[in-house]
């Protein structure tokens, strides 16, 4: 039976990174959804009622949705620690609580969140709170609801501010992708847009400035999991992940933060790692407290 590696990124690296490392196993079964939405099913799917047939040798994905499947132990029971022969975490972003909790999950890079803004607004919001006040409401548009952005920005928001955030989150735009969040807040539509670092490259040279909120830009991790059974191919393609070589794609190409000390931290941040993050507990009540 062919290797199932489940993997899912950001849109902007998701088509070069399958075809690297298809090359490195070419007869496994990659599995990739197109969209949040069919991501969302395929969970249900695989790990709702879940069977040895049915888990991926290798899952890889930003959705915080899939904490909830791995607190169930017919799930977990079938996947192992990820530590010998992988390298430690980057000792900055170990010092910011990013190490893992759980042995059977390993961050594999993360993603920063920040505003981007239209150059015209005045007063430019500085943190995630001023979004709170009355002359954002409904001023304030992000990816659709069910992207792992807005799904984790919505648990981040009502952490921060509480029943305070209710309105502004009732009232918040929610429409295709991160370029829709370029496109309306480049067009004047929207004052301000939910934006991954990663899409800010392709705001240059257009209407807008970028913000990183005083709070810290939230930050999404791309999880990783290996079945304790996992086959050669399925080894091989969690260590290139890991390597310099795809860690170095993930910060230059990818402009997403890499977890290994050898590669530097997208030029974009500036050496600033400034995150809304409280550790893998928090992060991972906040996310189950959603999916409930």
């Amino acid at each position: 039976m062919a290797s199932k590696i489940y993997i899912f990124v950001p849109i902007n690296i998701g088509r070069n990174l399958e075809k690297l490392l298809k090359r490195k196993a070419p007869d496994a079964e990659f599995i990739s959804p197109t969209s949040s939405a069919e991501e969302l099913k395929y969970f249900e799917k695989a790990f709702g009622k879940p069977s040895g047939d049915t888990l991926p040798d290798l899952v890889v994905t930003l959705q915080p949705e899939i904490l909830k499947y791995f607190e169930d132990p017919a799930v977990s029971e079938h996947y192992g620690t990820i530590e010998e022969g992988f390298p430690p975490l980057r000792p900055d972003l170990r010092a910011l609580g990013f190490e893992s909790d759980r042995p059977l999950l390993r961050p594999l890079l993360f993603t920063p969140v920040i505003m981007l803004v239209n150059k015209e607004l005045e007063n430019y919001p500085v943190s995630w709170m001023d979004l709170l006040d009355e002359r954002f409401a409904g001023r304030v548009i992000a990816p659709d609801a069910q992207t792992p952005v807005s799904m984790a920005f919505d648990f981040l928001m009502r952490d921060m501010a509480g029943a305070a955030a209710d309105a502004f989150l009732q009232k918040l735009k929610f429409s295709g992708m991160p370029f829709d969040v370029i496109t309306g807040v480049n067009k004047g539509y929207y004052d301000v847009g939910l934006l991954p670092l990663p899409f800010t490259r392709y705001s240059m040279g257009k209407n807008l400035d970028t913000v990183i909120p005083a709070e810290g830009s939230l930050v999404l991790p791309q999880m990783v999991f290996l079945r304790k059974d996992a086959s050669p191919e399925s080894l091989s393609i969690a260590g290139e992940l890991f390597g310099k070589n795809i860690q170095r794609f993930f910060s230059q190409l990818g402009a997403l933060i890499p977890v290994i000390a050898e590669v530097s931290i997208p030029t974009e941040l500036k050496q600033d790692l400034n995150f809304y993050w409280k550790g893998w507990t928090w992060y991972r009540k906040l996310a189950l407290q959603q999916a409930q």
